[in-house]
């Protein structure tokens, strides 16, 4: 009977030492996801340097994409309808995971940026650190993150502008 209540223990110790594994990566001390420093580029409504995200000031919408995503591509034209109807102070970010260097140049992504008529930052995921963090394992992957940097409203796929800014409505006014 001990051996089996000596097992038992180790396999939840086990289990809870695993999920602070899990845990520990996204959240600091306070509860609050921990931050990831994003360079961005000079591209149409984007400054070259670094963003953090989650911003300590306002929502966020954060969005995956990829240059070679058709469904991408499409939803940018959502974005910016988006964009022009929120009132609310909320950032936009658009980030490719891509392995930049190797599959697609940071040219490469500004001249896609510029074809599909983006006109807010623009940065590279390089490491894919943010992506992990927000398990954004597939694109176009499009986040709300509130002021707190934590995820509000998680769309992967198509969807229409009307819904992104209820989503953003909803953080800004709740």
């Amino acid at each position: 009977m001990r051996r089996r209540h000596l097992l038992a223990g180790v396999a939840g110790t086990a289990a809870l030492g695993a999920s602070g594994l899990y845990a520990g990566p996204w959240l600091s001390g306070d509860g609050a996801p921990e931050s990831v420093a994003v360079e961005t580029l000079a591209a149409p409504g984007s400054e070259a340097g670094t963003v953090t995200v989650p911003p300590a000031d306002r929502p966020l919408i954060l969005e995956f994409f990829a240059t070679t995503c058709a469904v991408c591509a499409d939803q940018m034209s959502t974005l910016a309808t988006a964009r022009r109807r929120l009132d609310a102070p909320v950032g936009f970010l658009s980030v490719t995971s891509e392995p930049v260097g190797l599959s697609v140049t940071r040219a490469d992504v500004r001249e896609w940026w510029r074809a599909h008529d983006g006109r807010w930052s623009v940065g590279l995921d390089e490491g894919t650190a943010l992506a992990e963090r927000y398990d954004a394992t597939r694109v176009p992957t499009t986040l709300v993150l509130d002021a707190d940097g934590g995820v509000a409203w998680r769309h992967t796929g198509r969807f229409d502008a009307a819904s992104l800014v209820e989503a953003v409505t909803e953080v800004t006014d709740g």
